[in-house]
Order: C-alpha cells, then structure tokens, then sequence
C-alpha cells in the first residue's frame, strides 16, 4: 500500500493555489521558493486575477488547468479553504499541503471550520498535511521541491524533520548552514487534521534517501500506532524527537498553539523511550545528536577519550560526560606511552589527555591517531581553543583526513575559535565528516546520543519472559468485585492479586475474629501489622485503620480491641470485611512505588521510582507503556534517582535488580491480562537491608 505522502512529497506536477505577483506575501514566497530550488516537475499558479507569476503560467480555477496536477499547496484565507477543497475534488487532485491558518488553534468558530474540512477530506479520499501549516520540502535532486515559504533554500541531506511549528521549521531551515547540516525531506504537520506524524515516520522508513528522522511534536495522535510504527522504524533508523509542553504552562501554550491537547509529559516520555526514540530538551540537542549521527558510526561502548589543549574545556567536558552516562577511558601504560613520545614533560597522558596550549597540528594528529588505535577507548571528543598560533582549520583537515583512515571511532571535535572559523569550513575542508562543536557540553550530549541508539539497537535482542501466573484466581476477585459493583478492591484482594501473579508480599493472612488474627501471627512470626480492609475506605490512617509495631499477643489484642472500638465509634464496621494481619517489615528504610495508570489515550502505564508520603513532592518517578519489554523495565530502574538506593548503601545489602524488573514485568503481564484494570498502586514497596522487596500496600482500581 503507498502512503499517503507519496504524491505529496514526490510530486510531477504543483500547483499553487492563491499564486501572487504581490512582493512578501505567502502565496508569492511559496512561487519564489519552488522556483528557486528549481523543481524537476510542472508548475502551476492558481489566482483568478493573474495570468503569469514569476515566468509560471497561472489559471483562474484549479480545474481550468489542462494537464494532470498531482499535489495542490493551498495558500488562501480559511473561509475561502472548503471552498478550494472543493474545487480541487473537482480537478481529480487529491493530495493537498494546507498552508491557510485559522482552524483549531483559534478556538471554537477555527474547531467547527477544520470539522467541515475533515468531513471533505475523508470524502473526497484526500490526503492533507495541515492546516496551518509552513509547508514541505524534498532536495532530492530527482525533486528538488520546496512547497513552504521558508525564507532559505536547504542544502540537501539525508536528515528528514517534522514539525508540528510551522515557524520552528522555517527557524530551523535558517540556521541549518551554522549546524553544517543538510536536509532530505521536512514536513510541517501544522494540525495533523489528516498526515500526521505517524504517517510521517512511517513514509520515511522505506525512503532510501533518508538515513536519520527528527521530530518536534506538541501532541501524539493515537499514541498505539505512533507506539508500533516508531518502534518498527527505529529498529532501522534512529528517530529523535523534542517533545514540547513538559511544564503545565508548556502544555496549556501547545494547546492553545496547534489547538491539540497535549497529553501528560511523563507518561510520554515513557512512550517515546520504549520506542527507541532519543529524546531531547532542547532544539540545541536535537541537533547536537543529528550532527553526531549524520558522520559517525555508532561505538562498540561508552568509554570517551578527551583530547584537548587546554585544561578548562577538557574538565567541563568530563563533567558533562558523567553527566550523560558515559564513561572517561582508563587509558591502557601503553597507550600513555605512546602519548608520552610525542608529547612535551609538561603534559598529561592521563584522559582528558592535555597537550598544553601551544600544541601543535601534528600533536593533534599524532595524539588522535593514538586514541583511535587505542582499545580501551571507544570515542574520541578532540578539543582545540584558540590561544597561541591559530591552526584551526589545519586542526580539522588533519581529524578529517584520520576519519577517513578511521572510519569506525566516532571522533568529534570542538573548535573555541574565531568567528570565520564556521564561515572557513565549507571551503577549505570540502566533504568534512567530522561533526563540529562551539562548546564541548553540545559533543558530548550528541556522543550520548550516539551510544543511547547504540544501547537500543543491542537490547532487541533480550527476549521478554512469560510468568507462569494464577490468572483464574485474579478473573474471580475481578468478577466478584463487577458482581458487587465495586471498583476499589481491597487490601485483602489486592495481596491475593499480587500474590498470583508473583509479586512481592510479606507474609499475611485475613481475620474475621481476634483469634483468627492471633493464629495468623503466630505462624508468620511477630512482629505485625494490622490492617483494615475494605472496598469502601480508602485511606485507612485516616479512620484508625492500621496498627504497627505489634511484637506480642497481648499488644495485638489490645489494638485489635482499639481499632474495633474506634471503627464502631465512627459506624464503620460494616465496611470492614475482614482485618489484614501482615508481617513487619521493620529494616527497611529505602522506600519505592510500584504502580500502573490507565493514561487516558496512552493506556496503559507502568511506574515506578521513589516512594513512601513524599512521592507526590519528589515526583522522581518514570513511566513506561504496556506491554513492558526486559529493556523498558530496566530502563524505568535506571530512569530516576530511585537507582541510587537499589545498590550497596552503608552496609544495607544491594537488590537483585534482576526480581526487581521481573516485579516490573509481572505488572505489566497483569494488566495486559486484565485491561479491565484502571489503577495499581502499591506504596511503598520496601526493600529491607538484607536486599529483598516487600509490596507492604497494595490498591487496585477496577
């Protein structure tokens, strides 16, 4: 099957309707600019009040014209846009770039108007990218199309980009020579009304001319497609994206900007990661990482070589570098000898390797060449500050020319020089492979980048297990708790859940009478805990529904007493259906949650991170999409501060990471098995200082 951006991105022949001859409007830019890159097909003008624009002949209707027109770009106020659409069904064009603002992103009277352009377009067959949009752009030369009003020509690449902003894309197309970047392909999905990103993505996979896909996106449409298209295309090609609206303000500013709603940023972000998607925070580091992947192959590890002539830059560098996650190379004895022959006494061979300020050109090549023949080095970040002799260029002809000798390293270089420098680099080093920084904290994020892509692509090959699990005792709790028209299981439900599906429980039973409870502890061991458990109470402290540190039968009785006596007090007890006795978990101060949410249009979503009272403050948690793969579990482990308490903490022992990600996983089997499930939350989930996890808590939502 084609896509549907197969006429739009290759088209033979464009007509551009509301074509002027009037000097900065958007219907002459789009004239300027498809001319201007010299488009290899037929071009057209659409305007009832001209005959020529710009040499190209120009016709009243759209149907007037009397050859086959593939694609329309459609550039007339928003009233007038149906009307067009129309008119376009008419001519039998069926593939439309919208560039007219004034829909959705305007408010009510804009929604109604892009309703009534969705209606024609599903029933004429049409395939649209827009409204409001910038437009797109093809520099192949089998193409050579500009359909946007950017006021710069690309230079061509092999790099595509959607965008969301229509004005992001035309920034980012002038300032892609300061970036050395060329550009394939760039489409402005300005309100995704029909093309959106997905399609974009999914276009882009089987494109031979495209090696590397950026994204900016506002809102995802049908986060389950966008979750399978991504993850197939990034097992092929490395996809990096800059998610806006993080912040609440930032989401409120998406929505009013493009009139989508912008959905909950950490939910997103864990579907973007379990994708593969890089994701970035900046415009800065979307393109840091895009310069990095363009010219380098990916490292066989995360061991960073600096090489620099001066002490300042290769500290920051350093800093970031841990920072990141990558690791500063421990150079081999041999390798500092080999530095050591070429170097003067006064410089370091430790990593970062200084070669002092008046190092010259062929110390860079020499010490580089170490470095890339080094084994214990699998990236180089080359560092060359302007202080004595300016020998920049000669700096980078001699990193180009070893790139070519030593294709296989990633090497990048930093260049903290003068302002021709950048200006200097197209023509004396013609073909550079060799991706150029300003500053090393933009190297390092774009060598990060590269290893992120790297670590993707080598967890595809960790199978995910399937727990052997009692689903048929969770479908009855699930079918008892519908029967009753309860949503909110209770705690003693919730531990049965847990405990068929294998996750972490202390010790415990359920107690109707005093010495039921007394047998309980008695062959779990003191000391217990008690808890209420009901469909109806939610928060258990809060009635005088839990009692702790119970070490005797003569404690347990008294508390049992108080707790009976202050649920009568309150006329509570016939919301009680039984008292939980569990074991206390008392060495166990690290303190996570475990969870699951029902994310609106995401679906499913596991969590986990720090827990106890504070969760909501510290807000160091991280979500991942269902189903949960081996990768996503131990990616959620490591995506907070929470992994710093798994390890070795003052003689507590350190987790088996390994259960931590089968709880993880189990989890996620669970509400793949029972979608019906809305929420999970279990907090805390303790690990005491012998290295084991305890699910103390539990409360599921049906």
């Amino acid at each position: 099957m084609k896509s549907k951006l197969e006429k739009i991105m290759n088209p033979k022949s464009v007509a551009i309707i509301g074509a002027s001859n009037k000097p900065g409007s958007i219907g002459n830019e789009l004239m300027r600019q498809i001319t201007g890159l010299k488009f290899t097909g037929k071009i057209y003008g659409v305007n009832p009040k001209e005959t020529e624009i710009l040499g190209v002949p120009v016709y009243d209707k759209i149907y007037n014209i009397p050859e086959k027109v593939d694609m329309a770009v459609i550039a007339v106020p928003a009233a007038a846009v149906l009307q067009v659409v129309d008119e376009c069904n008419k001519a039998k064009v069926k593939n439309l770039v919208i560039i007219s603002a004034g829909f959705k992103e305007i408010g009510n009277e804009g929604l109604e108007l892009e309703k009534q352009l969705l209606q024609k377009i599903n029933a004429y067959g049409m395939n649209v990218v827009g409204p409001n949009c910038l437009g797109v752009i093809n520099t192949a030369s089998s193409i050579k199309l500009d359909a946007s009003f950017a006021p710069e020509l690309p230079k061509q690449g092999r790099i595509a980009f959607a965008s969301q902003s229509g004005a992001l894309a035309g920034g980012i197309i002038n300032m892609l020579p300061m970036l050395h970047l060329g550009i394939g392909q760039i489409i402005s999905l300005g309100n995704q009304t029909d093309i959106n990103v997905i399609d974009a993505m999914e276009y882009w996979e089987s494109d031979k001319n495209i090696d590397i896909i950026l994204l900016y996106i506002e809102s995802l449409p049908d986060p389950e497609r966008f979750k399978q298209v991504a993850t197939k295309v990034s097992k092929t090609k490395p996809i990096v994206c800059l998610k806006a609206g993080r912040s609440k303000a930032g989401a409120k500013a998406a929505s009013s900007h493009t009139g989508s709603l912008a959905g909950d940023f950490a939910t997103t972000k864990g579907l973007l990661a379990s994708c593969g998607i890089i994701q970035e925070i900046s415009i800065n580091n979307l393109f840091c990482i895009a310069q990095v992947l363009e010219k380098c192959k990916l490292p066989k590890g995360n061991n960073l070589a600096i090489l620099t002539n001066v002490g300042g830059p290769g500290i920051l560098a350093t800093d970031t570098a841990d920072d990141e996650g990558l690791n500063i190379a421990q150079l081999s004895e041999e390798t500092k000898q080999k530095l050591t022959q070429i170097l003067p006494p006064q410089a370091s061979t430790h990593n970062p390797v200084d070669m002092i300020a008046s190092a010259p050109v062929e110390h860079y090549e020499k010490c580089a060449e170490v470095l890339l023949n080094a084994p214990e080095v699998d990236m180089i970040l080359v560092i060359y500050l302007y202080i004595t002799g300016k020998h920049d260029i000669d700096v980078l002809k001699s990193l180009n020319n070893l790139k070519q000798k030593y294709p296989n390293k990633p090497m990048v270089g930093v260049f903290m020089t003068t302002e021709d420098f950048n200006d200097n680099i197209e023509q004396q080093v013609p073909n550079c492979n060799i991706p150029v920084f300003e500053f090393v904290e933009d190297a390092v994020r774009g060598l990060s980048g590269l290893y992120q892509r790297k670590k993707y692509l080598d967890s595809q090959n960790i199978s995910t297990p399937n727990f052997k699990v009692n689903k048929r005792a969770v479908k009855k709790i699930i079918e008892d708790a519908q029967h009753k028209n309860v949503n909110n299981l209770s705690v003693a439900q919730s531990l049965e859940v847990f405990e068929a599906y294998g996750l972490p429980i202390p010790k415990w039973g359920s107690a109707r009478t005093l010495n039921e409870a007394k047998d309980i502890a008695l062959k779990i061991g003191y000391p217990v805990v008690l808890k209420i458990s009901s469909n109806t109470i939610l928060h258990k402290s809060d009635v005088g529904g839990v009692a702790v540190n119970i070490n005797t039968p003569e404690q347990l009785t008294a508390k049992w007493n108080t707790m009976i006596t202050n649920l009568k007090r309150q006329n509570l007890t016939d919301q009680v259906d039984n008292i939980v006795v569990m074991q206390q978990i008392s060495n166990s101060e690290r303190q996570f949650v475990l969870g699951c949410v029902k994310s609106g249009n995401l679906g499913h979503q596991i969590m986990f991170g720090m827990g106890g009272i504070f969760v909501e403050v510290l807000n160091e948690v991280a979500f991942r999409p269902t189903p949960l793969s081996i990768n996503d579990a131990n990616d959620l482990i490591n995506s907070t501060k929470a992994k710093m308490l798994i390890g070795d903490i003052r003689g507590k022992k350190a987790a088996d990471k390994k259960l931590l990600s089968y709880a993880l996983l189990k989890l996620s089997q669970l509400v793949t098995d029972f979608p019906l499930i809305k929420e999970i939350d279990a907090n805390p989930l303790l690990l005491d200082d012998d290295g084991n996890f305890s699910t103390v808590d539990a409360r599921i939502i049906i």
